[in-house]
């Protein structure tokens, strides 16, 4: 029983339920999400009583139930700007009434024709947001056309159907769906931004630590003058940039033996060594100040952080919206890679890749700060 009266013994199941702690916070952020205020747009491009009918339907949506914030938050705009707000990711989804609505319901029985109610969906944004608001859009027009459908069979009244208005009866009103920023085939349902760039912060951090240890050896062994520190400092950054490089090739060369679809194996392999690099300065900064303990910090903000990667922020609790989501570096490297792999973007991706290179100029102003660090002189043994 010697080794249950080691003290350093015990401190194995407690790690062990700190780090499953850790990892299962993950769970309030998505073990029961409660969508709230998904922003959708209402295109109106007709008038009449029979439109008043469906932006009715609309508002009354938008109140939610019992005081509840309603699903989704509808705004109206125009349809020439629709696809520019879908790539600024304004919004997850709209409702289109298109022009001659209100005459193809009002006709629907004479024409023997359904009248239909547009969707699109901007699945780019958010698989998960775009199919949350594709289903609320689809039951709001079903629940329109099931009115309709009681109002039509009590006007009819008992007389005698044809199969074309019999059809027209069960479904007065049809959605017509057009996806924008369309999830491409083979990339992991929507996934492979994330999962190509967690790799991109596990490099920095691995990469940053080890060389983090060989510059603390160094440094304890010889005597080193400001300027000579400055140099090994300099050549930690080479070794940063070429950890960068690995791993951003590493993970373009896996995914596309994975059978990723990747839009351009070059674009791909450089924004994630750029992101890399960035983090790799990130982390170098703060181990170079705070030293070992930086370490244990940066797992602790990508073991909570990996709830909120793929998760729309209008589904996550408060909490993890703000104070959580925001401090997630790896969240803008992911948004980077989103923005290439389905809205056609560049290497420049706007503002994630403003705040990418945004925390690499701040981590190398700050790790260069720390050659004035107060160093602690060893200990020696008394004579």
């Amino acid at each position: 029983m010697r080794l249950f009266k080691e003290k350093l013994a015990w401190a194995a199941p407690i790690a062990v339920i700190l780090i499953i702690a850790l990892f299962s916070v993950n769970l309030f952020a998505q073990g029961d999400p409660q969508v709230r205020n998904l922003p959708v747009a209402l295109i109106v491009n007709d008038s009449g009583e029979h439109v008043d009918a469906v932006k009715t339907a609309v508002e009354q949506m938008s109140k939610g139930v019992d005081g509840a914030e309603p699903m989704l938050a509808f705004t109206t705009e125009k349809e020439e700007d629709i696809e520019k707000l879908f790539d600024d990711k304004e919004y997850y989804a709209a409702l289109v009434i298109p022009e001659g609505y209100n005459d193809s319901i009002q006709n629907a029985l004479t024409n023997n024709s359904a009248a239909t109610i547009k969707v699109y969906i901007n699945q780019g944004f958010n698989m998960t947001g775009a199919n949350v608001a594709k289903t609320a859009l689809n039951g709001l027009i079903t629940q329109l056309s099931n009115q309709y459908s009681t109002n039509f069979l009590a006007q009819l009244d008992g007389q005698q159907i044809d199969a074309n208005k019999a059809a027209v009866l069960v479904s007065p009103i049809v959605a017509e769906e057009t996806i924008f920023n369309p999830i491409t085939a083979a990339t992991a349902n929507g996934s492979a931004p994330t999962l190509m760039a967690v790799p991109a912060w596990v490099g920095a951090l691995i990469g940053g630590f080890i060389l983090f240890l060989s510059t603390s050896s160094i440094l304890k062994r010889d005597i080193l003058t400001r300027q000579q520190t400055l140099r090994l400092m300099g050549e930690q950054v080479l070794f940063g940039i070429l950890i960068a490089l690995f791993s951003g090739f590493t993970v373009a060369t896996l995914g596309t033996i994975a059978g990723i679809n990747l839009p351009s194996y070059w674009l791909v392999a450089f924004f994630v060594s750029f992101a890399a690099f960035c983090f790799f300065l990130l982390v170098s900064a703060i181990t170079a100040w705070i030293g070992k303990p930086a370490i244990t910090l940066f797992m602790v903000v990508m073991l909570l952080g990996m709830g909120v990667l793929m998760t729309p922020q209008e589904m996550l609790p408060s909490f993890f919206v703000n104070f959580i989501r925001p401090w997630v570096p790896l969240r803008f490297a992911s948004e980077g890679l989103r923005e290439i792999f389905y809205f056609g973007s560049g290497f420049y991706t706007g503002s994630s890749f403003n705040t990418i290179l945004g925390i690499g100029i701040v981590g190398l102003v700050i790790y260069v700060l720390s050659i004035f660090k107060p160093v602690r002189k060893p200990k020696t043994d008394a004579q």
